[in-house]
């Protein structure tokens, strides 16, 4: 599969990446470089409810079946989505019809009708969202990590906002809000598919995004950390959640790109190695993994598992104990550094093949380093990677002070002290 991306730029300064594939179709994405976290506190959850109201019908189609019959009349679906960096709009179609979708999302953008009785019902669809996000076990946990590590800002867990403010926007808040924030100069469009001819899907975009005032939008990128040892208490429950979260060693920047490819990898050899024995070893946990969050500048590393109650001590333990060892003792190896090289090759060619993952990668690659995703320079640092530079990259992974985050019934153990206590040879 070939990759070769284009970047242009539209006369009003919308970047549009263009990712020619041989498919059959197009994948169309629409972000803004606004979300969430750029929310004052009295708005939070407005640009989730805008995201809403703009797929509830438009001049040219009034209700969101007649949105919906186009797109199925073009073999094609739609989507929208609201993160805490960025508000999205897109969807899949037939490759001969990549100009309708491009001018449907278009439509809603610039012509969206806001209908008072509308907003009403979807009021209430929203209301019901936040209810539902409040009930599961992860969003709560989420949502308390948050609070706790990040004074509930640019790490929300949440993008619906509160109850009052869901229940106090009104049309014209929302209008405004939209006129203030979506920009040409925010704008990021990519199509990663099927273009059967590229000089009419820039004229189609070119026509369809002209309305986009090319104005500063200003972003809330800072972050305030706070690491803490916090218990959310959920009464009742026997297993207890179990978050451990590390500060990044490296600032997001695109010179470091390399170095934090060989810490992925230690990641990735470091949760591997936990995980079997933890589970089959010791019997602790049925699962652990590894995630992150953060922004385009830091990001934090998570350990997320759980277990019961009554060993809990043990688990933090015992995590300590062999993240000591397979630190300190550089136990990865050239034949684990293979393994690992062979998995980011099957991952890596499942990326190639797909449209979705090669629209998304080059977005969010662009939104943070203003770039074209190179995939060849990717495939040629994880190849260089050795041991060596595995193990000089990672130093002072833990050197960051360390949360600990938990979620279930009462626990007075200071978890914090036990991996302090076990951290060691």
């Amino acid at each position: 599969m070939k990759y070769k991306p284009s970047l242009y730029k539209l006369s009003n300064g919308v970047s549009v990446i263009l990712d020619p594939m041989d498919v059959e179709t197009a994948i169309v994405s629409v972000c803004f470089k606004t979300g969430s976290r750029d929310e004052s506190p009295e708005e939070q959850g407005i640009t989730h409810f805008c995201e809403h109201m703009l797929g509830k019908g438009t001049a040219k189609f009034p209700t969101k079946k007649s949105i919906d019959e186009y797109m199925e009349m073009r073999g094609g679906i739609r989507n929208a989505a609201t993160g805490h960096a960025s508000i999205g709009f897109g969807g899949k179609i037939l490759a001969k019809n990549l100009n309708a979708l491009i001018e449907l999302i278009g439509e809603q953008l610039q012509n969206s009708l806001f209908v008072p009785e509308k907003i009403e019902i979807e009021r209430k669809v929203i209301l019901n969202e936040l209810r539902q996000m409040m009930d599961d076990p992860d969003e709560q946990l989420g949502y308390f990590i948050s609070k706790t590590l990040f004074n509930g800002q640019t790490q929300c867990y949440t993008t619906l906002g509160t109850l009052d403010n869901i229940m106090s926007f009104s049309r014209q808040q929302m209008i405004d809000f939209l006129h203030r924030r979506l920009s040409a100069n925010n704008c990021i469009i990519c199509i990663s598919g099927k273009i059967i001819d590229v000089d009419s899907t820039l004229k189609c975009l070119e026509s369809t995004f002209s309305f986009l005032e090319p104005k500063d939008v200003p972003n809330n990128t800072q972050i305030l950390y706070t690491p803490s040892v916090a218990h959310n208490l959920k009464a009742g429950k026997k297993e207890i959640k179990l978050r451990l979260i590390i500060p990044d060693i490296w600032e997001q920047k695109y010179e470091n790109l390399y170095a934090q490819k060989c810490v992925e990898k230690f990641e990735t050899f470091l949760t591997k190695r936990l995980f079997r024995t933890l589970r089959y070893e010791d019997g602790l946990v049925y699962e652990l993994y590894g995630t992150n969050l953060g922004n385009e500048k830091f990001n934090w590393n998570i350990l997320s598992t759980e277990t019961n109650k009554n060993n809990i001590e043990q688990l933090v333990a015992a995590i300590a104990k062999r993240c000591y060892k397979f630190y300190n003792e550089n136990i990865i190896t050239d034949k684990d550094l293979y393994r690992l090289r062979c998995g980011a090759q099957l991952f890596n060619a499942d990326w190639l093949e797909s449209a979705a993952s090669r629209c998304r990668t080059l977005v969010s690659f662009y939104y943070n380093f203003n770039k074209i995703y190179s995939y060849e320079e990717s495939i040629n640092m994880d190849n260089a990677i050795t041991v060596d530079d595995v193990v000089k990259y990672s130093r002072g992974y833990f050197d960051g002070e360390l949360s600990v985050i938990t979620q279930g019934s009462e626990l007075d153990t200071d978890l914090k002290a036990v991996w302090l206590e076990n951290f060691h040879s």
